[in-house]
């Protein structure tokens, strides 16, 4: 899908109505906006079960890159490394974030994070070719404790296999869904709504552009990078009538989701 558009954000992939929490105790999700051009959010959170709701309050595209940051190191000394090295930083850790969100998206990701320092950087540029976290678009955060908070039950559970990603029927609303890793591999989740009559060549165009004019796609996120033999559970708003696609851009893979 979009080749032009995820080499945009290649780094990524470096750093990499109802619920179903009813019987888990799960505390408020942690807000985290992603506007033009920084994230809001406390600079310290409870650790344990955390669960994070991803906003796109912006005029926009961001991502949400997510790293664990080890040692005295700091989050701009990680962005410098990243460029340096092509990639290769020994003290951090790709924990997969929402990837691409629209404006107006959000989405909420529970999973457990341990004490220490993260960070989250957005690798997409603006119209001038300018890297949002050039522009300030980078946050580094102090995860502390452990809430003893536990998983919600998920309303839906989607496997990604070898050959591709297991969909079940999925109801219209707001879901909690389990994003399950039985592939053998790291899998990336990238969810869109591709515009009437728009096509992934479309995004490509769109994205040889510099992202100018209006999107042929919106972007849902999901999860950048999940390994094989865990998962990650999200909370978001289908709508009926919506076809929206689940893939794996490196691999190739892809999968419908149509919500009734």
């Amino acid at each position: 899908m979009y080749v032009a558009l995820s080499l945009l954000v290649s780094f990524v992939l470096v750093l990499s109505g109802c619920g179903g929490s009813d019987d888990a105790t799960t505390p408020g999700p942690i807000t985290v906006d992603g506007a033009d051009y920084a994230y809001v959010m406390p600079e310290e959170i409870a650790g344990g079960v955390v669960a994070m709701r991803f906003r796109n309050v912006g005029k926009e595209l961001h991502e949400f890159a997510f790293g664990r940051i080890d040692g005295d190191h700091t989050i701009d000394q990680a962005i410098e490394d990243l460029f340096a090295s092509d990639g290769d930083v020994p003290y951090l850790t790709d924990l997969g974030g929402p990837p691409l969100l629209s404006p107006g998206e959000e989405i909420t990701i529970t999973r457990k994070l341990e004490p220490g320092t993260y960070g989250l950087m957005c690798f997409v540029p603006n119209a001038e070719g300018e890297l949002h976290l050039r522009l300030g678009m980078k946050r580094q955060f102090r995860v502390v404790g452990d809430t003893d908070a536990t998983l919600p039950s998920p309303d839906a559970v989607i496997t990604a296999t070898a050959k591709g990603f297991d969909v079940p029927e999925i109801e219209a609303g707001t879901r909690t869904i389990e994003l399950r890793n039985e592939s053998g591999e790291d899998r990336e989740w990238v969810l869109t709504a591709y515009a009437p009559g728009k096509m992934a060549k479309d995004v490509d165009a769109w994205a040889e552009s510099g992202l100018k004019g209006d999107p042929p796609a919106v972007f849902h996120g999901a999860m950048q990078s999940i390994p094989s033999g865990t998962s990650v559970v999200v909370t978001l708003e289908l709508e009926a009538g919506t076809t929206y696609t689940l893939e794996d851009l490196e691999a190739g893979l892809r999968a419908e989701i149509r919500p009734t």
